[in-house]
């Protein structure tokens, strides 16, 4: 059930209840990442929430060796598996949809701020739009880039970003997730994105949106474009956020550069 990766650990077990029912799953962790990553969860149907419980506690636990901040998991919704999850401490964090870009069109709007590749001079804009339209709990989730490609970017006339792309590449699609400001004009931006693409060779692409950004949920689905069932997001967190002292809130709030996340601590398993 396992494979052999480079610098990807990885722990696949298998969990057998007292009535003979059984279920497996797959965890791995990337070392450029923070958090762990559900591969798979397989059972019977209508299985015993706990066993699943029993089943991503151990996976949990690798996790932990691995010193990981936490577990992400993607569940379709509705899913029965969700009692399980809810059981072993996982709670939502988001939602996204999926949608299937047309890569076989190549005739893109004529814009005003096209996609091109991004460069070390455009990460300042980049993680400025980033934390301007992420939510700051979600952050320590998700990250600004996989870090898996060059990503893209589109700027206005006036240098504002309009919107960057994060890309990974698979030998079954490209996949694709976008962030924009809200006011920008999605639908064309949209549209001119596979175009863009380099290297694409007629695979397809997977769009990710996720459910703070909803004016891209809307032009998508106002041009039609197909997209999987909905999705929800959820997480584990293995690290605790450590409250500040009085004295050290005032001084933040007294200061002139306001930073509205918090630490955290790492909790010993």
């Amino acid at each position: 059930m396992q494979r052999v990766a480079p610098l990807v650990e990885q722990a696949a077990i298998a969990w057998e209840g007292e009535q003979g029912e059984s279920c497996y799953g797959q965890i791995e962790k990337r070392q450029v990442r923070r958090y762990a990553q559900m591969c798979f969860l397989g059972c019977q149907e209508e299985t015993d929430p706990l066993n699943i419980c029993c089943l991503l506690e151990s996976l949990v636990k690798s996790a932990g060796n691995w010193k990981a901040w936490g577990v992400l998991a993607d569940l379709p919704e509705p899913s029965s598996l969700m009692e399980g999850f809810r059981k072993a401490g996982f709670t939502i964090w988001a939602r996204q949809n999926i949608y299937q870009l047309d890569s076989k069109n190549k005739e893109s709007p004529s814009l005003s701020n096209p996609w091109r590749l991004w460069t070390s001079d455009d990460i300042a804009a980049v993680n400025a739009l980033y934390k301007e339209v992420v939510p700051s709990l979600v952050q320590y989730v998700e990250p600004m880039s996989r870090e898996a490609a060059l990503g893209l970017v589109s700027f206005h006339q006036n240098g504002r970003l309009a919107g960057f792309a994060d890309l990974e590449y698979g030998p079954k699609g490209v996949w694709v997730q976008v962030t924009t400001a809200p006011d920008v004009d999605a639908t064309n931006l949209l549209h001119a994105l596979p175009s863009a693409i380099p290297e694409l060779f007629g695979r397809p692409v997977y769009l990710c949106v996720r459910s703070y950004m909803p004016w891209l949920d809307t032009a998508l689905e106002n041009e039609g474009v197909s997209k999987s069932e909905p999705q929800i997001l959820l997480v584990k967190h293995l690290v605790l956020r450590k409250t500040l002292e009085l004295s050290t809130v005032q001084k933040i709030f007294e200061s002139k550069n306001m930073e509205g996340s918090l630490p955290i601590t790492r909790v010993k398993c």
